[in-house]
């Protein structure tokens, strides 16, 4: 049998054992028992000596108590005795001297004591502290509310719109009583409802499907209400006051939508604490951050048959023009939900961001994802998605890596499917691209892209390739310079396959510099052969914007006199343009120079046509995904016809590129078309063979 003094060992070490704080007080409120973490939460104890005895009224009024960190110390002390002798269960919370916090919970034990526990709550508070900072930034007036609709949070904005109800404290009060006192202090317009039948409204819609209300406010003004019931219990409320809307119904209209949709995202912010941190906010698939953990974990686990497929949305840019941000966000859930319908429970899908999705698979083999994918994009372009009233014919271009020597990191796996799936829309987009390292298996394939366009530019290892631009005879009247790269091997690469990699690692500015240079050579060329033919060359738009790149290219102008004559500019990457204006000025200093300008990929993004009211530009260039389908596609003939309409209409040149057949050329010729390019009349071609020949005209290739 264990002695008194074995038992009293055991408990004290049971006692120390706990991360709480405990305390036992006798029925004459006397200390009576205690284990270390209490003197750990309230060191300043320390100072009273042995504890054993001490009252309690005595130790909450210590000279160091934690009474110092409030702004009332005689409230403090009173309010913490009153609920020391409650000893009612409900849990309150103190502050602590290190400038934590603790959570307190007493109770009777049944010989008239109180047993005491404190919790450490101090990294919960920090957390409550900065949920209640962002909600107090909210515009909106914001309420949460318990299970029965008593009010447990408000930020000021809510608080200034029923300022006028003659609630002192709104926390602890009951939402009805709220608004029925608003309705007595007249903030509602009533319109033709009785006080309780506007109490009845606002409580009904809080158990509706959407719990969206409008209330009109005295004065003409207008209040959006919605209340949501969480899945974690409580209700989210937000009041958003459109009173200036309603003064031009047109306009409300169109902005109800993007309110409603903002509520709904306020809403989900009261959800934040209890969502997963490798979630996407917006369609509540996995993030990158957990692909990337899986995809780890699977290359870890060397399972069989991984496979990672980058899926992008074609052109998704022109739904967010044309419907608005909130109908994109709602055709991206509809995509994520399709894309999860579509595959086993046990593979991923993934929101990387943007229009950008990801796929993870195992265990099957390259046939059967090749299938999955293939499928995936028939499944899309054979049925609309139908959002928000609308139907969206939608596309979709995937790239697909597997591991190998050199794909053996998560991160290096979604590069390769990034690289793959570009690859995919290059080669037009609604595709599937695998990717496959260089057969020649040499080890320097393993280094990155980034590594060989420096190495390239060092060793000038780039190449332009010049392709004809010839009028409705065949006859030569220009030149595009088309860039390449030779890569280390002596191979001859694309764009597709280094220019996203360029942009990635940010070099474009030094291959923009380098093609500048050595076209205006060209130019120059050009000029000393008689200056019959021109060489265009094209910049993205955000080169054309950035100052230092309109620096070198006036400084060449500058030093290379008369050049302008047989130099062109080409703008492409138009969806880059943030603002027309701050391009449109530079464009106009190159047209006084005498630079013509042209703008390129018409017809390929939804702001083709909307630029040609800010940009002052000489010519336009059909892009070839239009020209290539113009015998199958009907929207493609009519944008064609409509292109040759406007550029008529505005003295402009009119381009049409990728022509690759006769039957095409005869029926652009037919719509209007006078000026060609493509692979029917010219290969691209090195310049150095190509610019001393004075063609006259071309057969076709």
């Amino acid at each position: 049998m264990l002695s008194e003094a074995d038992a009293q060992r055991g408990l004290d070490v049971a006692l120390d054992s706990m991360s709480d704080a405990f305390a036992l007080f006798d029925a004459e409120d006397r200390l009576i028992l205690h284990n270390s973490r209490y003197l750990d939460f309230f060191p300043f104890l320390r100072g009273l000596g042995d504890l054993q005895g001490v009252p309690f009224c005595e130790m909450v009024t210590a000279p160091n108590a934690e009474w110092n960190r409030t702004g009332n110390p005689d409230g403090y002390i009173e309010e913490r005795m009153r609920r020391h002798f409650a000893a009612d269960g409900e849990p309150f919370d103190i502050p602590l001297l290190g400038g934590g916090w603790a959570r307190v919970r007493e109770r009777r034990t049944p010989d008239g004591g109180i047993v005491s526990t404190w919790t450490d709550i101090s990294q919960l508070k920090a957390a409550e502290q900065h949920l209640l900072g962002a909600i107090a930034g909210i515009g909106e007036g914001f309420v949460l509310l318990d299970d029965d609709l008593h009010i447990r949070l408000v930020n000021d904005a809510f608080r200034e719109m029923h300022a006028g109800a003659g609630l002192d404290r709104l926390e602890g009060a009951e939402l009805g009583e709220l608004i029925h006192r608003g309705t007595e202090a007249g903030l509602y317009d009533l319109a033709g409802d009785g006080h309780d039948q506007i109490v009845d409204r606002i409580l009904a819609a809080v158990d509706q499907e959407g719990g969206r209300l409008e209330i009109g406010l005295r004065g003409g003004g207008c209040v959006l209400v919605n209340h949501q019931r969480m899945p974690e219990g409580g209700v989210v409320g937000i009041w958003t006051d459109v009173s200036s809307q309603k003064q031009r119904e047109r306009e409300l209209l169109a902005a109800r939508q993007q309110l409603q949709k903002q509520s709904d995202a306020l809403s989900e912010f009261a959800r934040l604490l209890a969502r997963q941190a490798r979630s996407d906010s917006l369609t509540g698939l996995p993030n990158r951050l957990a692909l990337e953990a899986k995809l780890a974990a699977a290359l870890q686990e060397q399972l069989s048959g991984v496979w990672v497929m980058f899926v992008d949305i074609d052109r998704f840019k022109t739904i967010n023009d044309a419907a608005g941000h909130g109908t994109g966000d709602e055709v991206l859930c509809a995509v994520g939900r399709f894309l999860r319908s579509r595959l086993h429970p046990e593979d991923m899908v993934a929101r990387l961001g943007g229009d950008e999705f990801a796929i993870l698979i195992t265990e099957m083999d390259e046939a059967d994802v090749m299938e999955i994918a293939t499928g995936l994009i028939e499944s899309t372009r054979a049925a609309p998605f139908a959002v928000a009233g609308r139907r969206f014919a939608l596309g979709l271009s995937i790239g697909i890596a597997t591991p190998s020597a050199e794909l053996a990191s998560a991160s290096s796996l979604l590069a390769a499917a990034d690289t793959a799936c570009y690859l995919a829309k290059e080669a037009g987009r609604g595709r599937v691209h695998l990717y496959r390292s260089d057969p020649s298996g040499s080890s320097h394939e393993a280094l990155g892209w980034g590594e060989r366009i420096a190495a390239a530019l060092r060793e000038d290892r780039f190449a332009l390739r010049l392709q004809a631009i010839v009028d409705n005879v065949g006859t030569v009247v220009g030149y595009e310079a088309l860039i390449r790269l030779v890569d280390e091997h002596g191979q001859v690469r694309s764009p597709a396959n280094f220019l996203p990699a360029a942009r990635r690692v940010g070099l474009m500015d030094r291959i923009d510099e380098w093609v500048c240079r050595r076209t205006v050579d060209y130019a120059r060329q050009l000029l000393r052969q008689g200056g019959h033919h021109y060489v265009s060359m094209n910049f993205g738009a955000g080169a054309l914007s950035d100052p230092l790149f309109q620096k070198r290219l006036i400084s060449l102008l500058d030093a290379n006199p008369g050049v302008e004559r047989t130099l062109r500019v080409e703008i492409t990457e138009t969806d880059q343009i943030a603002d027309p204006r701050v391009l449109a000025s530079f464009l106009a200093h190159l047209r006084r120079r005498g630079i013509r300008l042209y703008l390129d990929d018409f017809g390929s993004g939804y702001n083709s046509f909307d630029l040609l009211k800010h940009l002052r530009v000489d010519g336009i260039k059909i892009d070839w995904t239009v020209t290539h389908d113009l015998l199958s596609d009907p929207i493609d003939e009519a944008l064609i016809r409509a292109a040759v309409s406007i550029a008529g209409s505005l003295g402009l040149e009119l381009v049409a590129e990728g022509v690759e057949g006769e039957p095409e050329l005869n029926r652009l010729r037919a719509l209007g078309v006078r000026l060609f390019q493509g692979h029917y009349f010219h290969q691209p071609e090195d310049a150095a063979s190509t610019l001393p020949r004075a063609t006259a005209a071309l057969p076709p290739a």
